[in-house]
């Protein structure tokens, strides 16, 4: 019994250390079953990368970082898509990654914006489905709900099971202030409350949705620690809605169910 738990926090340390600058939601709530059907775990041998967030039956959204491991392409064949489950990597649908779209302007923490087109379509169901994508900037009003498997707490390991959290949009006046330098158009700045509800390490790629529309894609945290009171940073789809749509358009397998607004 003893060995059994040893070897149990033996492989749920050497998976949080594995992820090394992938994401986690600090101090949010436990999701239900089929509460979120359109979050995605982006996985690479049998290791929890990124979030992500289904758009389409063949294609998820996630950030351009994700695919990369010191500053190198992760190949395609070493990743899957994991979806349809809170709990991670259990009792879900696993599929291949056939392309990675990164966004042409990708660079550090610009632009950082991949779709991510799998090898066969899911099986849409209560707990599957694809959400719709927003089709014009966020207007930075409101809050939004964000979701993920990472860390809880920033000395703590990756979540066994999705959680989720609100946070609050900055104006983009308020957003530009806070980046600096590093705001550029398509940059969205949400704040938690302290130590809740901050996206962190596996959480990024991750998805923001706002009215059940998605607004956003987890990109980096301004802050040096998770739940700090600086903002995190998420990509703006609405402004990239034309991108997306050329991607998933240029498709030639036939498949178009992709979700559309109410």
């Amino acid at each position: 019994m003893n060995s059994f738990i040893l070897l149990a926090i033996v492989a749920t340390t050497t998976l949080a250390l594995a992820q090394g600058a992938s994401v986690r939601i600090t101090g949010g709530d436990l999701a239900q079953r089929g509460q979120f059907p359109y979050q995605v775990a982006l996985t690479s041998k049998g290791k929890l990368l990124c979030g992500g967030v289904l758009v389409h039956e063949r294609f998820a959204l996630t950030a351009a970082r994700c695919v990369f491991q010191n500053g190198v392409r992760i190949p395609e064949k070493s990743l899957r898509v994991f979806a349809g489950s809170e709990r991670l990597m259990m009792g879900g649908q696993f599929r291949r990654v056939q392309t990675v779209h990164v966004h042409e302007q990708y660079a550090q923490n610009r632009f950082d914006l991949a779709l991510v087109e799998i090898n066969k379509p899911v099986a849409f169901s209560e707990t599957v489905q694809a959400v719709p994508v927003g089709e014009s900037a966020f207007n930075g009003a409101g809050e939004v709900t964000v979701t993920g498997w990472g860390r809880t707490a920033e000395t703590e390991n990756t979540s066994y099971k999705l959680k989720f959290a609100t946070m609050t949009a900055l104006s983009g006046e308020q957003c530009a202030q806070e980046l600096g330098e590093a705001f550029y158009e398509g940059a969205l700045c949400f704040r938690g409350e302290e130590n809740k509800g901050v996206a962190c390490f596996g959480d990024f790629g991750g998805p923001a949705v706002h009215e059940n529309t998605l607004v956003g894609v987890a990109s980096y945290s301004a802050g040096e620690a998770c739940g700090s009171d600086q903002p995190d940073v998420f990509v703006d789809v609405g402004v990239f809605y034309d991108w997306i749509q050329e991607k998933i358009g240029g498709d030639d397998s036939g498949e178009t169910t992709t979700a559309t607004s109410a």
